[in-house]
């Protein structure tokens, strides 16, 4: 297989407990960009959260942030591609959100956005498990509303993200009512958070439009995902492998199954497909 980009998630793909990236999935990665291969991390995160060791590998200069809203390129830290939520939308959502008693964040030309307070509240008032506290250690720019901030500043969100809804009932209630506000893609990568973006924001529309910049075929993009936000990468790519403890629909989606998560399913992957 002519594998000449390989696009990976990050969280339950490439990373361990959202935080760690182990010497196997490092050495082939490494060995990839040696081979010439364009390395580019596609994640749900903003680009500001993306994790240095990460960043930092060789062959990395482009990265798919906000589950396809924005691709950036590293190096000037300018958007090359972008899908945003229009303002008003945006202001519908909330408006639907400020029914319920849950966090919510905003991303924004690669940082976040929250409520003021909020996340000092995390555990205690919204119930967030403290295996997830990683993802609130974000710079945030805080707002006394987010609502009122909307209407003010007239912000287009590149992603809405529930980072934690403490009842599968609400999570899907929630699902249903955004579905019905038209417009709208949500997605979820990880059981218990909800993702929302416009409607054509998504990791595959935005990796065949880096491909097409860069030249690269369709047939020369490999895609390894685990979750619901990877299922249009994993079918638009040439080559696209779900890791073996991903989710039934990613796993539908990819031409491929490796290994789990746990156990470098990235590195058997690209050292079966890419370095065949």
């Amino acid at each position: 297989m002519d594998v000449r980009l390989i696009a990976f998630d990050l969280d339950g793909t490439t990373l361990v407990r959202h935080q760690f990236i182990s010497e196997a999935n490092q050495r082939a990665l490494r060995e990839a960009a040696r081979r010439g291969m364009v390395l580019v991390p596609a994640s749900g995160r903003m680009k500001d959260f993306l994790p240095q060791e990460i960043t930092s590998l060789p062959g990395v200069r482009y990265a798919i942030t906000a589950n396809g809203a924005g691709v950036y390129d590293l190096e000037t830290g300018q958007a090359v591609w972008q899908c945003l939520i229009p303002n008003e939308k945006a202001r519908q959502v909330q408006a639907l959100l400020s029914e319920y008693d849950i966090f919510v964040e905003y991303y924004d030309g690669g940082r976040a956005i929250t409520r003021r307070g909020d996340p000092e509240r995390a555990v205690a008032h919204f119930g967030i498990p403290e295996s997830k506290l990683h993802f609130l250690t974000k710079d945030y720019r805080l707002e006394e509303e987010l609502g009122e901030a909307l209407g003010a500043t007239g912000l287009q969100p590149e992603k809405i993200n529930l980072p934690y809804i403490p009842s599968e009932a609400m999570r899907q209630e929630l699902w249903q009512r955004l579905e019905g506000l038209g417009g709208l893609t949500v997605t979820s990568s990880i059981p218990d958070n909800l993702e929302i973006n416009a409607a054509g924001a998504d990791k595959g529309a935005a990796l065949q439009a880096l491909a097409g910049r860069l030249g690269i075929p369709q047939a020369g993009v490999m895609a390894l995902g685990d979750n619901g936000n990877d299922v249009t990468m994993l079918r638009y790519a040439g080559v696209s492998v779900c890791m073996g403890d991903g989710s039934e629909e990613a796993k539908a989606a990819a031409k491929y199954l490796t290994g789990p998560h746990t156990e470098d399913g990235l590195a058997q992957a690209i050292e079966r497909f890419a370095f065949a």
